[in-house]
């Protein structure tokens, strides 16, 4: 009796189409000594390549229900890719059979129940079973593997340090899953590790002293647990490091003092903790050159916003054109016995956008923002925001920030959001900000503001909701009208010019006011004079008459 053969089985996949004779033969050919299978339903295509390099493809349609037992039969596959497949129930046993897999990639695949915790597979280097159904305690691979996904399931309990044994693990994923208890220290016995991703699950306590020589890192994702404390100073030993995120913890410190240090960090996250008082008291030295993101919002921090910080932005200081979309990422080279293939990580982040919080499961290249809101930031806002030419959002809300807003801001010419509201801001809102043909967010609204709404462009876009509790501010589109135009004055050319002349003005007038009053002084003593002398003639002159009279 004839084995049954992994290639009729994939026929059978295939139906209603069904595969051609030709197809068929091809595949039958390899099936000794096939290598790598990929079964990739967004392009519907099987892709299967033999020993010496040879490749055979066909149009398929999703797979549905389980995996056929003849899959066990390909005993040279090295390579396994069944992502994005309708194949639900348990991983299919068939699969620990395959001794020679290196790679397996089973994401998104509808699985559930449990993982076995031994994988018989001793040369798996690459294992991903991400966006699953799997309830189970996390499973450790074996001591092969080197990227390990297993993020987006409904794994629980805690880490077990039997997952610091994995000596060649570059990349670990356990985001968004129900894990618990401290972090591992001994995560730090891990040398390769470029990307550690933990967010989203229930990891308490402190964030261990696990870096107090070197490290590789380029990404730690933190977020979203329960993490408190204070953030050590060995991070800062992760000289590479491109991506901290720390959100939405319980970290009580002050800024730590290590960040200014790392000059390759792109994302920056510490919003919502307890983070508190002055940042540049505690930045020995400022060299941010790479960074995108910086969102510290919803935290205590104080005194005035870190001018020197800014200041050394200096990606956020040139508008880089792209012929074609990119994202922050990390590139990984996975090198198997058969071949090689690049493993593109992107960075992930969730950020207040144009009025509404936003999940950025990839950030683009050209994303720059800062996001200072609902701190306790105090003074002006300085001019030299106005140099960050490339930011796409800027949020300043709900601080206590007073002065006026710096006509600057106009020379951000790809600024989509700008939220200003919940201040103390004074004076006008500055023409040249009608200026902003790509704002589609614009927020000052609970301000002391005073004076015309700019209009034309984007300006008269926005709804009175961007310009409310400002008891000072006319024209559209709020109801109190201006006194002089309706809607304001045009924007100006130049600000600094219309200043000069207001200065000029202003002088002239001091001079008449000056001139007219030493004038008039001048005149009033001049006149007493006058009337005194004339006064004193006229009594001598009679009583000289007043004599001959007698006479």
């Amino acid at each position: 009796m004839k084995k049954p053969s992994v290639v009729q089985d994939l026929a059978e996949l295939a139906k209603p189409e069904g595969l051609s004779a030709q197809a068929v033969a091809g595949l039958e050919a390899l099936e000794a000594t096939m290598v790598v299978l990929l079964v990739a339903v967004a392009v519907r295509v099987l892709v299967v390549v033999g020993e010496g390099g040879s490749e055979w493809r066909w149009s398929a349609r999703d797979g549905c229900g389980g995996l056929p037992s003849s899959f066990e039969n390909l005993k040279q596959l090295t390579y396994l890719d069944l992502s994005g497949n309708d194949l639900r129930g348990d991983i299919p046993g068939t699969l620990w059979n395959l001794k020679n897999l290196e790679g397996l990639y089973l994401g998104s695949f509808n699985l559930n129940g449990v993982l076995d915790t031994n994988l018989p597979l001793s040369n798996l280097r690459y294992l991903d079973v991400s966006s699953n159904l799997l309830e189970t305690t996390l499973p450790i691979p074996p001591p092969s593997v080197m990227l390990y996904n297993i993020s987006n399931n409904f794994l629980y309990g805690e880490v077990p340090t039997s997952i610091c044994e994995l000596s060649s693990l570059a990349v670990l994923d356990l985001s968004n899953n129900a894990l618990n208890g401290t972090l591992p220290p001994c995560l730090a016995s891990i040398g390769p590790l470029i990307l550690l991703n933990l967010a989203r699950n229930k990891f308490d306590g402190m964030i261990p002293h696990i870096y107090p020589d070197s490290c590789a890192l380029r990404m730690i994702d933190l977020r979203e647990n329960q993490l408190r404390g204070i953030v050590l100073r060995s991070l800062g030993n992760c000289e590479m490091l491109e991506y901290l995120n720390l959100g939405d913890n319980q970290i009580n410190n002050t800024i730590p003092f290590w960040l200014s240090e790392l000059a390759y960090l792109k994302v920056i996250g510490l919003q919502s903790n307890m983070f508190h008082g002055p940042i540049e008291d505690n930045l020995s030295q400022l060299n941010f050159t790479s960074l995108h993101i910086l969102d510290l919002s919803n935290n205590s921090f104080s005194g005035e916003l870190p001018s020197k910080l800014l200041k050394s932005c200096h990606a956020m200081k040139v508008i880089v054109g792209q012929d074609k979309l990119a994202y922050l990422s990390l590139f990984k080279s996975v090198h198997l016995s058969s071949f090689s293939f690049g493993k593109i990580m992107t960075y992930a982040m969730t950020l207040m956008s144009k009025g509404t919080e936003r999940e950025y499961a990839k950030i683009p290249d050209v994303l720059m923002a800062i996001d200072f809101s609902n701190n306790k930031f105090g003074g002006f806002i300085p001019e030299l925001i106005g140099d960050l030419k490339s930011l796409r959002m800027l949020n300043l809300s709900n601080n206590f920030l007073n002065g006026s807003i710096p006509p600057s801001l106009a020379n951000l010419t790809v600024l989509e959001s700008l939220d200003l509201s919940g201040n103390h801001l004074v004076g006008e809102i500055p023409q040249q900000l009608a200026h902003l043909t790509f704002l589609s967010v614009f927020d000052v609204s609970h301000n002391r503001l005073s004076g015309p709404i700019p209009h034309g462009t984007q300006f008269d876009t926005f709804g009175s909701g961007s310009f409310a509790m400002n008891d000072g501010l006319c024209g559209s589109p709020l109801p109190n009208k201006c006194t002089n135009d309706d809607n304001g004055p045009p924007p100006p050319s130049s600000f600094i010019v219309d200043n000069e002349e207001e200065c000029l003005f202003d002088l002239d007038w001091r001079i008449v006011l000056v001139g007219a009053g030493v004038g008039f002084l001048v005149g009033v003593v001049l006149e007493n004079l006058i009337i005194d002398k004339k006064r004193r003639w006229f009594l001598h002159y009679s009583k000289k008459m007043a004599k001959g009279w007698k006479r």
